[in-house]
């Protein structure tokens, strides 16, 4: 018995010290990105800008859309995942008409419809634009209310704060 009990006190003290779990539990209103942090996230994704698409990339030599999230908050010391499917979950799940800036779009471009690509938004009105590479054009803005864009929204999150 006394042995069971300090097994189960061990287990909620690792459990709780988890932040990879925490995450998974990580309530929507607990925690997101101010405004400054942001603006500086947006600086550090807009100074890829016309760098060349390369899977698996995140650097000026090539950049793939999660690298580039990944990149941008990485260099502003904040930890996201690094795959796109992974970045999906990693946020509470917001409406098209809620979006603003930081907010990020996912998008299934292959026949599968399964999430392929990933952009952060960059400005929410009039127009919505977004940062991401684009495979065939590098890492560009576009504007969101195109209907490619639309047609292949799978889902809109506003990212947790790690």
């Amino acid at each position: 018995m006394y042995k069971r009990i300090l097994a189960l006190c061990l287990l909620v003290i690792l459990v709780d010290s988890c932040s990879f779990v925490k995450r998974l539990f990580h309530k929507p209103g607990a925690s997101y990105y101010s405004a400054k942090e942001i603006k500086a996230i947006l600086k550090e994704a807009r100074k890829y800008k016309g760098v060349p698409y390369r899977t698996g990339g995140m650097d000026t030599r090539g950049m793939d859309c999660s690298g580039l999230l990944f990149k941008a908050y990485s260099s502003n010391d904040f930890s996201i995942p690094r795959v796109s499917a992974d970045q999906a979950k990693f946020g509470e799940e917001i409406r098209l008409q809620d979006i603003q800036l930081g907010d990020w779009v996912f998008f299934a471009t292959g026949k599968v419809g399964l999430i392929n690509h990933v952009g952060l938004i960059t400005k929410e009105k009039p127009s919505v634009s977004f940062i991401h590479a684009s495979t065939s054009y590098g890492v560009r803005e576009d504007l969101l209310f195109q209907k490619f864009w639309l047609d292949r929204i799978v889902k809109i999150i506003r990212p947790y704060k790690n």
